[in-house]
């Protein structure tokens, strides 16, 4: 039996390199699922319409016509000028893209009315995937988990597995299990187990993704805070042989206060090896702003080869 489950897999990775790279949603039963959200009188207002441009439009045009009323995601009126360009060159971009021309937008999960039952995740499989391929797992930031995360870091590690559990508005306290679900459903989908993760986290997601690795690093070979700050409880708790990063946008009020450089050197007397990084003139949205200075410093990281592996 174990040697007929080991023939599928491999022809599923032949058929998987013949047609390309791709991207699927995969789906699970779980007793880890998100709550709904909960939002201000303002954007619950919004809620209803939102939910119903979900069930009839493409999340491109979801996100535009949030952006719109910056309320629903959290974002200033200025935020969302800013952001508007930049997210729609991301749409086209996405449009063009093979990889992504049967990816489905998990956003409809990210706002349920109720405890969501079923997790999901889209998981982004590179061309010529082997069981050796390097991962990545993106805890997505406040608002929900949008296409356009996934194929920005497809952009940049083409190479990579690259899983993106979606986890309500705010994955800033998403279960361990959960997580841990997504990654034995992208095993079971692809036929082999994944190589340890490198865990990003982006804003809310950096947060989820510090108490987590702090909780249990096991299954991950580095964790990356991007746009966030580690939560106190989490500070005192990394381990030494398990490495630790953080990026930020230089006027982040956490950077420029110093809080973030206190943090990381607290958490440099059990992990020496820590290291933060900021990106010049960026400030929360540096992913959009500065790409190409966001994808540096990543790739100097990932091409790291954590103790703990050799």
């Amino acid at each position: 039996m174990k040697s007929f489950a080991a023939i599928c897999g491999l022809l599923l990775i032949g058929l998987m390199n013949v047609f390309g790279a791709e991207v699927v949603r995969l789906e699970w039963k779980t007793k880890h699922g998100a709550p709904p959200p909960i939002l201000d009188q303002r954007a619950a207002a919004l809620l209803p319409a939102f939910r119903l441009g979900l069930a009839t439009l493409n999340e491109a045009a979801v996100v535009q016509l949030s952006l719109s009323q910056s309320a629903l995601l959290g974002l200033s009126e200025a935020q969302s000028a800013v952001l508007r360009p930049l997210v729609t060159e991301r749409y086209r971009l996405i449009a063009e893209s093979p990889a992504f021309l049967q990816a489905t937008s998990l956003l409809a999960d990210c706002y349920q009315e109720a405890k969501a039952v079923r997790g999901t995740a889209s998981l982004y499989v590179p061309d010529k995937v082997v069981e050796a391929s390097p991962v990545i797992v993106f805890l997505h930031g406040y608002g929900g988990s949008f296409l356009w995360y996934q194929h920005w870091l497809a952009e940049g590690f083409p190479d990579s597995i690259i899983l993106c559990p979606a986890y309500g508005i705010s994955p800033a306290t998403i279960p361990g299990e959960y997580v841990r679900e997504a990654v034995a459903a992208a095993s079971k989908h692809l036929g082999f187990s994944l190589q340890p993760a490198s865990l990003i986290g982006l804003s809310a997601g950096g947060f989820g993704a510090c108490r987590l690795y702090a909780a249990d690093p096991r299954g991950f070979s580095r964790l990356i805070c991007m746009a966030g700050f580690p939560p106190e409880e989490t500070i005192g708790r990394f381990k030494r042989d398990n490495p630790v990063y953080f990026i930020a946008g230089a006027s982040e009020f956490f950077v420029l206060s110093g809080q973030l450089g206190r943090e990381v050197r607290s958490i440099q007397r059990n992990v020496p090896s820590a290291e933060m990084q900021a990106v010049p003139d960026g400030d929360h949205f540096f992913m959009l702003t500065h790409p190409e200075a966001t994808r540096k410093i990543l790739k100097r990281w990932l091409g790291t080869v954590p103790k703990i592996l050799r």
